[in-house]
């Protein structure tokens, strides 16, 4: 029964991880609309260059989680 707890709470932890990732991940659409605000005034491409590492950063560390998650769960798997 304990090992089961163990590995619903990792699911839990790598849903939950996944959530708050695809928070803060910008998609394109969101990028492009940054570059382009419609009213004549030149973008501030650091805000954006810093939004798109921030992004990128984001998806690293789900794909980081996502792997140590999973290796838990293998490893607490019942047998």
């Amino acid at each position: 029964m304990m090992k089961w707890l163990n590995i619903a709470g990792l699911v839990f932890n790598l849903s939950g991880a996944g959530v708050m990732a695809v928070s803060v991940i910008a998609s394109r659409p969101a990028i492009e609309r940054m570059l382009s605000n419609g009213y004549g005034v030149p973008p501030n491409l650091d805000a954006v260059a810093v939004r798109r590492r921030q992004s990128n950063l984001a998806i690293l560390g789900l794909g980081l989680l996502f792997i140590g998650f999973l290796l838990q769960l293998i490893a607490s798997w019942p047998r």
